[in-house]
C-alpha cells in the first residue's frame, strides 16, 4: 500500500531545524513505516527563502552595533566578515539538504502538465480554493497543483496533507480538505498540524514511542530549570520580544527594554519516551514574570542637552513560551530546545 505524506511550508516555519517532538516522531514514523514523506519543490525553496527573511533583519541589527563596538575597541568580539545573510542561509540550505537525504524525504517537482497555467488561472478567476476574493497569491496554487500532478501520475492509495494554512486549504470544520479541492485527489486526508496527524496514527507509533513509562516529574522539572539557569535562552527571548513590541505606559507609548526575569514556572505538558534512542521528548510551557522599562525618544530633547535623549518608565508583564526539548537518559543532558510559540500571557 502506497502512502504519501506532504508537509506544507508553515509546518517547518517555527521548527527550521526539525527539533520539535512532533517532528521527531514523524521522521521516525516515516523511516519505519512504508510511507513517503514529501515536500514540493516550491515548499523547499519557500522554506529557504523564509529562513533568509528571518536571518536578514537579525544580521542587520547586529551589524548596526559595529560602529559603537569600534569606538569601544571591542569589535573583535564579533566576526563581521562571516556575518552575512547569504552565507548563513547557505549553511542552512546544506543542513536542509542533509536532513532531506538522511530521512529520504521526497522533493516533488513543479507541475509541468500541458494545461497547468490554464488550470491555475481558471481557479484564480473563479475564486476556487486555494484562491478566494481576498487571496491573490499564487504560491498555494503551485504547491497544490504539484501535489495533484504527482498523485495523478503515481496513484497512491492514501495521501495526507499537513498544513496549518486552514484558511486556504480546509473546510469550515478545519479538519478536512476544502470541498473545492476534494475532487482533485482521491483518498486525501487533511491535518492542520503534525500532532493531529500523529493522533490518527497512534497505534502505528507504539513500537517506537510510549507515554506510559516511569519518571520523576519533579526531578525533570528541576533539571530543566537548571538547564535554563545555565544559558541565556530565556533572557534573549524576552529581550527580543520586548524590543519588538509596543507598550502603552502611564505617560507615553514605547518599546520594552532593560528586562529582568523576576520568576518563571515550568509546566510539563507531555512526555514521550523514544524507545530506540532512550530519550524523553518533552513538551512544556514556561510562564515568565518580567519587569522592564518602557522607553521612547524624549520629544523635548535638544542636541547638547544632558542625557541620551530617551525617557522611560517602569512596567511589568507575563510571557508564555511553548517549547519542546529532548532529554537524553543515558547522558543525562538536554538537547534540541525549540520555542514553538511565544506570546504575552
Amino acid at each position: 500500500m502506497s502512502y504519501l505524506i506532504f508537509l506544507d511550508t508553515n509546518i517547518i516555519f517555527n521548527d527550521f531545524f526539525f527539533k520539535s517532538s512532533d517532528m521527531k516522531k514523524l521522521l521516525k514514523y516515516t523511516r519505519h513505516e512504508p510511507v513517503d514523506l514529501c515536500i514540493t519543490k516550491f515548499n523547499y525553496n519557500e522554506i529557504i527563502k523564509k529562513y533568509k527573511d528571518e536571518i536578514r533583519p537579525l544580521v542587520k541589527k547586529v551589524k548596526s552595533t559595529k560602529s559603537d563596538l569600534l569606538k569601544l575597541e571591542a569589535a573583535e568580539i564579533i566576526d563581521f566578515e562571516s556575518l552575512n545573510a547569504n552565507k548563513i542561509t547557505l549553511k542552512y540550505k546544506e543542513f536542509l539538504d542533509r536532513t532531506i537525504k538522511e530521512n529520504s524525504i521526497k522533493v516533488i517537482d513543479y507541475p509541468i502538465s500541458k494545461n497547468i497555467t490554464e488550470t491555475i488561472s481558471n481557479k484564480y478567476f473563479n475564486n476556487i480554493k486555494p484562491f478566494d476574493e481576498n487571496k491573490i497569491s499564487f504560491q498555494d496554487a503551485i504547491i497544490w497543483e504539484s501535489i495533484v500532478e504527482y498523485c495523478n501520475i503515481n496513484k497512491p492509495d492514501n495521501v495526507a496533507f499537513i498544513s496549518s494554512n486552514h484558511k486556504d486549504f480546509a473546510n469550515k470544520d478545519l479538519n478536512s480538505i476544502h470541498e473545492d479541492l476534494a475532487a482533485d485527489i482521491q483518498d486525501l486526508n487533511y491535518y492542520n498540524s503534525i500532532s493531529v496527524f500523529l493522533e490518527s496514527e497512534e497505534d502505528n507509533l507504539k513500537d517506537y514511542f510510549t507515554d506510559n513509562f516511569e519518571y520523576n516529574k519533579e526531578l525533570l522539572e528541576d533539571e530543566l530549570k537548571l538547564y535554563f539557569e545555565r544559558n541565556d535562552y530565556l533572557q534573549n527571548t524576552v529581550d527580543d520580544l520586548l524590543m519588538n513590541s509596543e507598550f502603552k505606559g502611564d505617560y507615553f507609548t514605547g518599546w520594552g527594554t532593560d528586562a529582568y526575569i523576576d520568576d518563571y514556572i515550568i509546566t510539563l505538558n507531555e512526555t514521550t519516551l523514544d524507545i530506540e534512542e532512550n530519550a524523553i521528548l518533552i513538551s512544556f510551557d514556561i510562564e515568565i514574570e518580567v519587569s522592564f522599562s518602557i522607553e521612547t525618544v524624549d520629544p523635548t530633547y535638544d542636541r547638547g542637552d544632558p542625557g541620551d535623549g530617551m525617557i522611560s518608565e517602569g512596567s511589568s508583564t507575563s510571557i508564555l513560551i511553548q517549547g519542546n526539548i529532548t532529554y537524553l537518559l543515558d547522558n543525562k543532558e538536554f538537547i534540541d530546545y525549540v520555542e514553538l510559540d511565544i506570546e504575552f500571557n
